[in-house]
């Protein structure tokens, strides 16, 4: 006879709840490893813990750590927190973050009552906060889902344990029915609520409070507006992407830095820039703000379109080559003194804009004038008291060469071959970290290698200053973006040279690439991109532009496709009769293919009716169906500049599309340029929606071109 197995319900429920209050610990503290709220020590205590207490739920081992011994280690570990401060993370808060890491682990493991249960899912929130503060990304909403699936779960579990022990735990209510209820809709609620606090208000305030309050807390690579040398600590490459950038002719560049701003000021230690006289940029009427005079537009040379997606919440704008336009949802830009562009009201979690930049050679970031002012040139050349040395290894490098130009290129070489690029931890103690880093260390990261360069061209009385920003990127092939991340920061350098203004040096030298070690786990990481970069072009970025573009697009589609049923509706009939008189038509499969093609001919015959009930409803739009039109007929119109571009024919950013057009006489493509210009006219001007078709044929035709 076989013994069945009985179950303690109240047993399986309490393993349930146990899991529910696992799986928020894990969601949450997955969740703030991932936004970069922990450190690798952090790391490695909460992912033992939770491994211990994952071994305790299933069974696996028999053990309770004594809550005595759990008292007596955290008590210890306070003890040990001034050597943490001291010689591991020499920071206040991340030895709190430390402290409170371990008192949670040690909770975990020894939690046994209800109370503990309440302190487990209050830590897992806290967690679930503080990667909030640092992350709106994809794989934040995911684990943020996981995160209110097994609270749901635990209250649920913890609800009807306490009915199975006679306790009315949801406002005295009586009955599991009516308690359940209750709790479902305020937990409904309250998962709403806080959902949209976490996800859309926390990390766009909380985390520039927090670097507002406490900067240059976190030594982690990224884009900086100012920098100080000889910060403790080793600086911690990122993989988080600050740029998603996608080129017009669809072919990502690699190679391109990336320019944020100049720090033209220096102490010692610390590069930065003191307030001085800013340039506010307005808009003009067709949306762009323009950066450069009309001469710069007018020059020759290389130019380039691209739409840049920025993240991480900085003021500054990010430009390849010499920006000339620059198109964003607001009309309103700051220009500043050494040249960078960045928001008139701060910060912007997420920000999207359009550039047109010229990349021809000598291209800065701003447009030099030809000769720099007194006062400029003395503000460029000033220095704090420097190592004696300094000057003397300048003149060493540059000795035999003949104007600034050659100079400052020997000194960039010189730092290229010399010197080591390094990310290890520097030594906070030294009275001069340049010093150290030029005759001492001979190896730094990128800030030290530009901050050298600066300081020698200064001592020659070349007047330069040190550039943050990006250099380079990862070409994704799956969404065709160049993926910029944060440890592609970069320091370089601009001196201003006789004739040519100011011109761009890095001497850092090629360093570790950092982009993920390749392989299949490569590949994994361009798929979450891809990811994510759908996710927040069409969900966090989906704004009215994002709107209208879907509409038109599928507007687009109805408008080449059912014409083309009109003009062949006959030719189906025809077609279909053959069919039906064969034996193809008879069974399941025949009949459905039938239905289909009768569906097919009945919207070709009654096409007529619908579009003029569709043209009288667009005629009542307004100013919807005109941005609309516009919108589209801007798109269309940059796809056949792009496929000129491949053509070899640009157009000058002074041209209009009449002039462009009319300048193409002796070209194979004048006609059909000439003839879609037109249509570009009509339709964003006109409003004429039937002109979008007429374009699309158009620029087919201008594709199949040859090259």
């Amino acid at each position: 006879m076989v013994r069945q197995r009985t179950v303690n319900p109240e047993h399986a429920l309490e393993g349930f709840l146990q899991g529910a209050l696992w799986a928020m610990l894990a969601s949450g503290f997955l969740a703030a490893a991932l936004a970069g709220a922990l450190d690798r020590p952090s790391i490695a205590a909460g992912a033992a813990a939770l491994a211990g207490r994952l071994v305790q739920i299933t069974g696996l081992a028999r053990f309770k750590l004594p809550r005595r011994w759990a008292t007596l280690a955290t008590a210890c570990y306070l003890l040990f927190v001034p050597a943490d401060y001291l010689l591991i993370s020499r920071h206040v808060i991340t030895t709190t973050v430390h402290v409170i890491v371990i008192a949670a682990a040690l909770k975990l493991l020894s939690a046994r009552t209800g109370r503990d249960s309440v302190i487990m899912g209050l830590i897992a929130f806290v967690a679930m906060v503080a990667a909030a503060v640092c992350s709106t990304s994809l794989t934040f909403l995911v684990l943020l889902m996981l995160f209110w699936a097994a609270t749901l779960a635990a209250l649920g579990s913890a609800e009807i344990r306490g009915a199975m022990r006679g306790r009315a735990t949801a406002g005295g209510i009586p009955g599991i029915g009516g308690r359940l209820g209750l709790m479902t809709g305020a937990a409904g609620v309250g998962v709403l609520v806080l959902s949209v606090a976490l996800f859309f208000v926390v990390p766009r305030t909380a985390r520039v409070a927090l670097e507002r309050l406490m900067p240059g807390v976190q030594h982690v690579s990224g884009f900086a507006p100012e920098f100080t040398l000889g910060q403790p600590g080793e600086m911690r490459r990122s993989s988080a992407p600050m740029l998603h950038v996608r080129f017009a002719d669809g072919e990502p560049r690699t190679d391109l830095h990336w320019r944020g701003t100049a720090l033209a000021e220096f102490d010692g230690r610390r590069w930065f820039n003191s307030p001085r006289g800013e340039t506010v940029l307005r808009a003009g009427a067709s949306g762009y703000v323009q950066l450069v005079s009309d001469d710069q537009r007018r020059r020759l040379g290389p130019r380039t379109s691209y739409e840049v997606v920025q993240h991480g919440g900085s003021e500054y704008l990010f430009f390849a080559g010499l920006p000339e336009n620059v198109r964003l949802n607001g009309d309103l830009l700051v220009r500043t003194p050494s040249g960078g562009v960045k928001l008139p009201f701060g910060e912007n979690q997420v920000l999207r804009y359009a550039v047109y930049s010229y990349l021809g050679a000598g291209a800065a970031l701003d447009e030099s004038p030809p000769h720099l002012s007194i006062e400029e040139r003395q503000f460029h050349l000033r220095l704090p008291p420097v190592d004696g040395r300094t000057l003397f290894l300048a003149r060493a490098i540059t000795a035999g060469e003949s104007d600034d130009d050659a100079r400052a290129r020997s000194i960039e070489r010189y730092l290229r071959t010399h010197f080591t690029y390094s990310l290890d931890a520097v030594e906070s103690d030294r009275p001069d970290p340049l010093a150290d880093f030029l005759f001492e260390r001979k190896k730094g990261h990128c800030e030290y290698f530009a901050s050298a360069m600066a300081v020698m061209l200064r001592e020659l009385w070349i007047p330069s200053r040190v550039v943050t920003g990006y250099l380079g990127g990862a070409a994704n092939p799956l969404t065709g973006w160049l993926v910029v991340r944060a440890s592609d920061a970069h320091a370089w350098v601009e001196a201003w040279i006789p004739g040519q203004g100011w011109t761009t040096y890095d001497p850092t030298p090629a360093g570790e690439s950092w982009s993920g070690a390749g392989g299949w786990w490569s590949k994994v990481g361009l798929y979450l991109d891809a990811g994510e970069t759908f996710w927040q072009e069409w969900v966090v970025g989906y704004d009215l532009d994002r709107q209208l573009t879907l509409a038109f697009h599928v507007g687009q589609s109805r408008r080449l496709g059912a014409p083309w049923l009109e003009r062949n509706w006959k030719r189906l009939a025809g077609a279909w009769r053959q069919a039906a008189e064969s034996s193809a038509w008879r069974g399941p499969a025949g009949k459905a293919g039938a239905a289909a093609a009768l569906a097919l001919l009945a919207l070709a015959v009654l096409w007529r009716r619908i579009a003029a009930a569709l043209t009288r409803r667009r005629a009542e739009g307004g100013p919807a169906e005109a941005a609309q039109a516009a919108h589209e007929a801007a798109r269309l119109y940059r796809g056949m500049l792009a496929a000129l571009h491949k053509r070899g024919i640009e157009k000058a950013a002074f041209q209009t599309a009449g002039e462009f057009a009319a300048g193409l006489r002796q070209s194979e493509a004048a006609p059909l340029v000439a003839e879609f210009t037109a249509s570009y006219h009509a339709l964003r001007y006109g409003q004429e929606p039937e002109q979008a078709t007429r374009m699309a044929m158009l620029l087919r035709q201008i594709e199949a071109l040859p090259r």
